[in-house]
Order: structure tokens, then C-alpha cells, then sequence
């Protein structure tokens, strides 16, 4: 029994089997089903977006002993209006080899063939002159909602080692040209259109093939692609080009391309191959061009007369870029009347003794604006920025010891006309020269010296700098140049600018390095000049604006626009002008990483004193008003009259001020300043005066006319005297530079004391006590009266810094304390030693003013508390209102973000 119940297990575990087989042939049927039907559902969801039916007629899987889909007959339909499809496809065959993908968990992916069979795109010129193809891309570029330029994230390149692809193809497909334009319609193709990949793998040269029947029943267009072996990105770096054309008839294909080009006629033929080593990034070794392009009779819409343009390009060029050999056996660019020829040799110009052989390459009747009556669109692509013929000539030079290549392009007879840049009359001076000759023994890189005459440029139109035609500007160099591996580097070892009446000299560098977004800019100045009118060099607003249709440039509001820019900034200059300032022994050193602009080093003699501005710096990517600043400056024996001058109606103080101005805010603009400048200045004045009033004698004039017998008033002047040496500190918030604490100083009139602030519109609001001194008092009442102490005044400094105005006079105080005295003394007077007693009860009124006034100031100082406490509260709740605003915005972002 037992024995029997032994043998069952054969046929349990075949049960088994079958059930599983069954259940795996019953998803593979499912499965093609369940595909074909989420394909065509997603093929009518793209049908909707382009306009046009798109079906799909089947779709089988295969999982074993490979992974593979095929797809057959996919059509994308007529939109409204057309009677053929745009696309037809007859297979899709992909297949994947299972076991490996299967082992590696999908890292492994060994591409078995991935092929399209049978394509066809149906190109269809309608009634109107316009192509199918043209109206679908409007209709993609009407959908497209333009997204918001987010950070770009920095991630590593893409490993694509475990990929494989042993063949990938287009086979027989067909690009059909139907013209349905006229009463009679007519059809062309490329077809035969084969395009092959094998063995594409990590490690491997790539080779891409094409070939086509251009307009013929054979294949007449024939294009190779080569590659070194590829990286773990699979991305190719080209080494090789091949192009063959057996005289082929453009002139039918004219119709169907963009009726801008306007082309009619023309033949190509072609033999030329390229072998491109070291000429393109990443390339390595000898550099070819050798074959013939010939592009003949080739006619355009709107040709003056009718001109054809004959283009040809015929080469034999060997260079080997490594070691600076460049050999033109044969070299010819003709296009039209117009033509660039070349013939010599070029040997070791990366080394320390090059050799150059005849070595000539000139142009002739190089005229953009002549070329434009062959081809018209060219006309619209200049728009008249050039015209006249460009001289070109690159010729060898010097001894055999001492060999050399010269350039010279000279564009005087040329005028030139680019938008927001510059402007030059024909005749006008513009020549460019240039000298390169092989490279230091060590160093590798090519040395170089240029020098270009721009006399005859206008750069006004830039809307920057203030150099009209005829004004000297040039500029010489000498240095060397040196491709890296992934840019290239100059280094100016000698440079000199002669700007307008100014000469600049010394030397700068250039380094790029990356490509797109990642790429960098590193540079250094280091330049010294014995005068510079920078003034006179840049254009000042009022000229910008009569320039701009009466408005200043709107600010670029690409905040990345600095990004990867990495400077290092030196300058010397014995006298600069500049914003209507002179200084003199400038010295700068200046730095920039992306958008920040920091000043390490800056001091300068200007407006009588030093200035220093070390740690100064600015962020240049925002837009103006939310550009972050820190300001720090320190001075020394600095005139605040000239300081002041520049920026106020009016002259408005003097002396020397010594401190240090420490500030910090975002935006420049006097209401963005209101909201975010804080910071300190702190130091003292020295022989200064505030100028517009005479304190005193505001005072002394009606404390004079309120007193009860014969007074006269101090002389009346314009300026109050702020003595030998005043220390003061000024907090800066909310829109007011407050005083720390009050400001004192002692005059032999009066001593004085005021609180207070000044806002940044320089209006006024100072608190004060002017203590009259008894010398004062006796001169003001005509020795009458003498008090035993000062007699102090309250009164409040307001208005404009440079036409200030005293108000809240109080003199009824003082007025009853010098009455006091003066009854008190003709009491002496007339009772003798009585008189005694009723002197000491009438000058107890002296006291009493001195209490009156302090209570007077008291108040004063309450009323300015408050009314800062106001500004303060003000000023709390309009930041309040903007941070709630700015988090409103954060949060429909958000939900526009979140789709919520």
C-alpha cells in the first residue's frame, strides 16, 4: 500500500506542470489583449492632442527564450481637410534576451534587434501653400504651456554599461511629397530609406549608416557616422564622416520646404569624407577633409535677375591639432561671386620652432549685403547689420628662426548696423591684426599678439558706453592661447586700452571650462591707469533715455544670468573720475562668484579724506529692488560738504567727518530702502557747521521781542557752529537714522543738546535744549541782566536737511527768568542791602525757568516717542501686510504646484 502511495507523486507534480503551462499560455493570450487594449486607449487620448486618428492594429508578446513585442500596422490619420495619413507604420519588432535581464534584476539589457519595418510619412502640400507637417506643429506649439523655469538639479551622468544593443534599424521606409497645391496633383519620394546600428555597446566603436532613393528608383544618397569607442553613457563622441550624392534634382523638394527659404532650384552632388580626431571635444588624433560638395544652380524666390548660386567646397586638409600641424593641399569655398582660398603648410605650432610653408589663406568679394541678391532670405536674417566686402588674409611670416602666422581683418569698408550693440559708417576705421606664432617649448599654448583699431565704431547704441565714431578706442594684447580638455585658456601677458583720452595697461586671463548650464567662466584683471574719466566714458541717464524713446532699459529678470562666473578684479589708478567725483590713488581688488560682487580691498583719497570699503559686497542677479547689499566704509578727514553736495538741493554742512558707515538692505530705490536698510554710522565731526540756520540767533530773535524792556537779538546769521569736534552714532531702521543718544556741544554763546533722527528724504526731526550762556543773556538785554547760571530754550529742528526750519520755540520760560533777574537787580539798585532779601525772593524765578524748560523737554521728548512709536508701528505692520501677501503668493503656488 504504502508503495502505491509512492508512485502518485509522479503524476501530482505533472499535474502540476499542466496547470501551470495552462495557466501561462492563458496570460500570454490575455496579456497581447490586455495591451492592445491600454494601447489604443492611449492612442485615443493622442489622437484628441494632434487632431488626427490614431490606430493600432495589433500587438503580440513573446516572453521566452526572449522578451520581445511586435506592433503592427500603426497609423496616424488625416486631420480635417486631408486625404492621406501622416505616418504609416507596418512592424515594430523589439526583442530582449530573458535570461540575462532575468538574472540581472533589468540591469542587463542585451537588445537582441529593435526594428521599424515599412514607414512611411506622407508630407502633403495643400491648397494653400502650407504642409500638413507645418499645421501639426502649430497645433503642438498651441497646446504647449509654457512651464516655470525651475533650478536645474545637479545629477550624476546616467550609467548605461549594462546596456546592448546588438542591432537597431529603419528599413524600407518612404518619405512621400504630395502636392495638392495646383489643379494637378503631383508626388515624389525618398525611399529606400534604410538607416542601421550594430553592436552598440560600452567599449565599442560605433558605426550608423544611411541610405536613401533621393527623388530616384535606386539608393543615390549614401551617409556614414563613426565613432570611438563609447563611454558608460553610451554618448558618441563623432570620428568619422562620410557623404556620397549622385546629382540629385533638389528643385522638386523646393515646394514642401518653408516658404521663407524660397527655393527653386538646384542639383547636389557630393564624395567628401571627414575624418575629425582632435577637431571635436572629446577627439584624439589627425584631423581630415578631403572630397568635393557641389551644390550648382541653386535658384531662390526674389533672386535679383534671377541669379543662380553655385556653392562648392573642394579640400584636402590634413591637421593634426595635438602638435599644431595644418597642411592645405587643397582648400576652396566658393559661394556665388564670393570665395575663401587656402594653400601652405603649418608644422609645430605647439612647439617651440614652427615651420610654415607658403602658408596662405585669403578671401575675395566677401560682400554679405551682394550675396543677399542670390539669396534673398539672407536679406531678412541681416537685417541690414552688415554691408560691404570683409577683407580676410592669413599669411605666414618672419625669418626661419622666427616663423610666424599673421591675421588681418580689416571691415573699414564695411557698415555696420547691430541692434543694441554698435554702429559703424563704411570707411570708418575697424581693422583687427593679429600675429601667432608656435608655443613655448613647455608650455603648449600658441603665442599671440592682436591688436584692433574700433576708431571708427559708435558703441553708443549699446546704450553703456558714451564712445562716438572717430573717438579713440583701442586696444593691443599679447599672450597665449591653449586648449584644455573640455575648453581652452588665454592668458594676455602684456595689455593695453586706449579709451577716448585714457590709457589703461595690464594683464588678464580667460578660462572656460564645462558645456551648457555646468559650464564656467574663470577670469582676472589686474589693470593700472594714470587717469580715467569714467564719466566721460559711460553714458549718463538723461543720455540713455534720449536714446531709448525717453525710458531707461528694463532689467534683465534672469536672476542665473551670472551663474558659473568666477573673476578676480585688480585696479590701480592714480586719478579716476567717476559719478562727479574725483579721487585719486584708487586701488581695488574685487571678486565675483556666480552673482556676488565682493570688494576685498578699495581705498581711495577723495573729497579731501581716505576712503576705505573693504568687505563691501552686492548681489548683481536679482532684479534691482531685491538686490542684497552690505555696505562698509570707513573714512578719514572726509568733507560731508562735498560728500552732501552731489545729493542735496543745496549746500548743506561742513567740516571733516572720521567713522565708519556700516549697512546692510535689499533693493535700492528709495521705498525698498524704507523697508529693509538698517545698519550704524558712528564718528565724529571736526570744524563742521550745519549750514541753512543760525540756532542762536532763532532763538535770541524772539526771546528778544517778548522780554518787557529794551533788548537786542544776536546777529542773525546762516550756519551754527557744531565747534571743534562732535562724536555722534546714528542707528538706521524703519526709514529714520536715529541718533544712539543726544549730540552735545558748547559755543561760547549757548551750549547745545539734540535728539532725534533724520529721515532718509533728509527731512528733520530733531528735539533740542539751547542752554544761553550769562555772557549771552547780557548781551541780549543790554547788560540789564547777568543771571548767575544759563538760562536754557526748547525747540524742535525740522524740514529739510538743506532748508531746515526751528519751530516749538518756547521762550515764555526764559522771558520770566530774565525779567526776574532784571527786577531783581534794580531792586539792588534802589534798596541796597534790603534789597538783598527781595533779590533772592525774585530770582527764585531763574530756577523755575530751568524747571519749566526741562518739563517743556520733557514733553517734547514724549511727543517724539510717540510719534516713533507710530512710524515703528507703521512700518512693523506694512512688513506684516508684504510677509502675509508673500505667503498668499506661496501658497497658490503651491496649490498650482500640487494641482490643488
Amino acid at each position: 500500500m504504502e508503495a502505491q502511495k509512492k508512485r502518485r507523486w509522479p503524476y501530482v507534480l505533472g499535474g502540476i506542470v499542466v496547470v501551470l503551462v495552462a495557466v501561462v499560455a492563458i496570460v500570454l493570450w490575455r496579456l497581447d489583449a490586455i495591451l492592445l487594449t491600454q494601447a489604443r486607449a492611449q492612442a485615443a487620448t493622442l489622437s484628441q492632442q494632434l487632431g488626427r486618428p490614431v490606430e493600432i492594429g495589433d500587438i503580440s508578446t513573446k516572453l521566452f527564450p526572449h522578451v520581445g513585442v511586435d506592433v503592427d500596422d500603426v497609423t496616424v490619420g488625416p486631420a480635417e481637410g486631408e486625404e492621406l495619413p501622416l505616418t504609416q507604420l507596418k512592424n515594430l519588432d523589439v526583442r530582449v534576451a530573458a535570461m540575462p535581464l532575468l538574472r540581472s534584476k533589468g540591469k542587463d539589457i542585451q537588445v537582441l534587434n529593435a526594428e521599424v519595418t515599412g514607414l512611411t510619412v506622407n508630407v502633403i502640400r495643400l491648397a494653400d501653400g502650407t504642409t500638413n507637417v507645418q499645421r501639426l506643429m502649430d497645433k503642438l506649439a498651441q497646446q504647449q504651456k509654457p512651464e516655470e523655469e525651475k533650478p536645474e538639479e545637479e545629477k550624476p551622468p546616467t550609467d548605461l554599461s549594462g546596456v546592448r544593443v546588438e542591432r537597431a534599424a529603419l528599413t524600407d521606409g518612404t518619405i512621400r511629397f504630395v502636392d495638392r497645391s495646383g489643379s494637378k496633383a503631383q508626388e515624389l519620394a525618398i525611399s529606400d530609406l534604410d538607416i542601421e546600428v550594430k553592436d552598440l555597446r560600452v567599449g565599442e566603436p560605433l558605426e550608423v549608416t544611411l541610405a536613401a532613393a533621393v527623388l530616384a528608383q535606386k539608393q543615390n544618397f549614401f551617409v556614414t557616422l563613426g565613432a570611438s569607442p563609447l563611454p558608460p553613457t553610451l554618448i558618441p563622441t563623432p570620428e568619422r564622416v562620410t557623404l556620397k550624392a549622385e546629382s540629385i534634382d533638389l528643385a522638386p523638394l523646393g515646394p514642401y520646404l518653408p516658404p521663407s527659404v524660397g527655393f527653386q532650384a538646384g542639383t547636389l552632388t557630393a564624395d567628401w569624407k571627414a575624418e575629425l580626431g582632435g577637431a571635436v571635444p572629446g577627439g584624439k588624433g589627425a584631423t581630415r577633409l578631403d572630397g568635393v560638395i557641389k551644390a550648382l544652380g541653386l535658384k531662390f524666390a526674389g533672386a535679383e535677375g534671377g541669379k543662380a548660386l553655385d556653392v562648392v567646397l573642394d579640400t584636402d586638409v590634413k591637421a593634426d591639432l595635438a602638435a599644431g600641424d595644418l597642411a592645405l593641399d587643397r582648400f576652396k569655398l566658393d559661394f556665388g561671386p564670393a570665395g575663401i582660398s587656402g594653400k601652405g603648410k603649418v608644422k609645430g605650432m605647439l612647439g617651440g620652432s614652427p615651420a610654415v610653408e607658403g602658408f596662405e589663406l585669403t578671401s575675395h568679394d566677401l560682400d554679405p549685403a551682394v550675396l543677399t541678391e542670390y539669396y534673398p532670405p539672407l536679406k531678412k536674417q541681416l537685417n541690414g547689420m552688415i554691408a560691404g566686402p570683409v577683407g580676410l588674409s592669413v599669411k605666414g611670416s618672419g625669418t626661419q628662426e622666427a616663423q610666424a602666422l599673421n591675421l588681418e581683418v580689416d571691415l573699414t569698408p564695411v557698415r555696420l548696423r547691430v541692434p543694441e550693440q554698435l554702429s559703424k559708417e563704411a570707411g570708418a576705421a575697424m581693422q583687427l591684426t593679429a600675429s601667432i606664432a608656435g608655443a613655448a617649448a613647455s608650455g603648449g599654448a600658441l603665442r599671440f599678439n592682436a591688436k584692433a583699431n574700433l576708431d571708427g565704431a559708435d558703441l553708443r547704441p549699446g546704450l553703456l558706453l558714451n564712445k562716438g565714431p572717430g573717438q579713440r578706442l583701442g586696444v593691443t594684447a599679447a599672450g597665449t592661447y591653449q586648449p584644455t580638455k573640455d575648453g581652452m585658456k588665454v592668458d594676455v601677458s602684456q595689455l593695453t586700452a586706449n579709451v577716448l583720452e585714457d590709457t589703461l595697461s595690464g594683464t588678464a586671463s580667460v578660462a572656460l571650462a564645462g558645456t551648457g548650464k555646468k559650464q564656467t567662466t574663470g577670469f582676472a584683471l589686474d589693470m593700472k591707469a594714470q587717469r580715467l574719466n569714467a564719466d566721460a566714458l559711460l553714458m549718463k541717464d538723461e543720455e540713455v533715455m534720449a536714446r531709448n524713446n525717453g525710458v531707461l532699459p528694463a532689467p534683465s529678470a534672469d536672476a542665473t544670468r551670472f551663474n558659473g562666473y568666477r573673476g578676480d578684479m585688480k585696479f590701480q589708478v592714480a586719478s579716476l573720475r567717476y559719478s562727479e567725483m574725483d579721487m585719486s590713488n584708487m586701488v581695488a581688488h574685487i571678486t565675483m562668484v556666480d552673482d556676488l560682487i565682493k570688494i576685498e580691498k578699495f581705498s581711495t583719497v577723495a573729497y579731501g579724506g581716505t576712503v576705505v570699503a573693504d568687505g563691501t559686497q552686492v548681489n548683481l542677479g536679482p532684479l534691482p529692488e531685491k538686490r542684497p547689499f552690505t555696505a562698509k566704509v570707513q573714512m578719514q578727514k572726509v568733507d560731508v560738504g562735498q560728500v552732501l553736495a552731489s545729493r542735496t538741493p543745496k549746500k548743506v554742512m561742513t567740516g571733516k567727518f572720521n567713522g565708519n558707515v556700516d549697512l546692510q538692505g535689499v533693493g535700492y530705490t528709495p521705498d525698498k530702502l524704507k523697508e529693509t536698510l538698517l545698519g550704524a554710522i558712528n564718528g565724529n565731526l571736526e570744524d563742521s557747521s550745519f549750514l541753512g540756520v543760525d540756532v542762536l540767533s532763532k532763538v535770541s530773535e524772539p526771546l528778544a521781542k517778548a522780554l518787557p524792556f529794551t533788548a537786542k537779538a544776536l546777529q542773525s546769521g546762516d550756519l551754527t557752529s557744531l565747534g571743534e569736534n562732535l562724536p555722534f552714532g546714528v542707528e538706521i531702521k524703519n526709514g529714520v537714522a536715529q541718533l544712539e543718544k543726544p549730540i552735545t556741544w558748547t559755543r561760547p554763546e549757548a551750549a547745545m543738546k539734540f535728539e532725534g533722527g533724520i529721515r532718509l528724504d533728509g527731512v528733520l526731526d530733531l528735539n533740542g535744549t539751547v542752554d544761553l550762556t550769562p555772557q549771552t543773556i547780557n548781551k541780549l538785554t543790554l547788560g540789564k541782566v547777568t543771571p548767575g547760571e544759563a538760562i536754557p530754550v526748547t525747540l524742535k529742528v525740522t524740514g529739510p536737511a538743506w532748508s531746515p526750519e526751528v519751530t516749538g520755540l518756547d521762550v515764555k520760560p526764559a522771558v520770566t527768568a530774565i525779567a526776574k533777574q532784571a527786577a531783581a537787580g534794580l531792586a539792588g539798585q534802589l534798596l541796597g542791602e534790603k534789597g538783598k532779601q527781595v533779590q533772592q525772593v525774585i530770582t527764585g524765578g531763574e530756577q523755575a525757568a530751568r524747571e519749566e524748560a526741562e518739563k517743556k523737554k520733557k514733553e517734547l521728548e514724549a511727543k517724539a516717542a510717540e510719534e516713533k512709536a507710530k512710524l515703528e508701528a507703521a512700518a512693523k505692520a506694512e512688513q506684516e501686510k508684504a510677509k502675509k501677501k508673500a505667503e498668499e503668493e506661496t501658497k497658490k503656488r503651491l496649490r498650482g504646484i500640487l494641482g490643488k
